[in-house]
């Protein structure tokens, strides 16, 4: 779970990690990103995959499609969700999902529906 982690070897990190899990629910930048913790988009870039091993940008996402596991399991639409983590379109949600977790949003929520029967 990328939001569950903590970097304590770089500040940066750890404060550019807190802001994209205060923010999930914007439509997040890296500029954003950089001019809040106030470093060149380049440098900020280099120096989170270095340290989280993903690029900042795959890890919002994968952090959004987290966040959005844990609402279908709860039953809320799955419209609202896309719209509630600001994904361009269901397409781009599926997309994103299926790369995580191998299968669609609805299926997803399909089956925590018959776990919970």
């Amino acid at each position: 779970m990328p939001s569950s982690k903590i970097y304590n070897a770089n500040p940066y990190i750890t404060k550019s990690i807190k802001y994209i899990n205060d923010n999930i629910k914007k439509k997040l930048s890296i500029d954003e990103i950089c001019q809040y913790i106030n470093l060149s988009k380049f440098y900020f870039s280099r120096i989170f995959k270095e340290e989280v091993g993903v690029t900042p940008y795959r890890y919002i996402l994968d952090c959004k499609i987290e966040a959005v596991k844990n609402d279908l399991s709860e039953g809320v639409d799955i419209n609202t969700v896309a719209s509630k983590y600001e994904f361009y379109d269901l397409s781009h949600l599926n997309k994103n999902f299926i790369k995580v977790y191998g299968i669609t949003p609805l299926e997803y929520q399909e089956s925590c529906k018959i776990k919970n029967k």
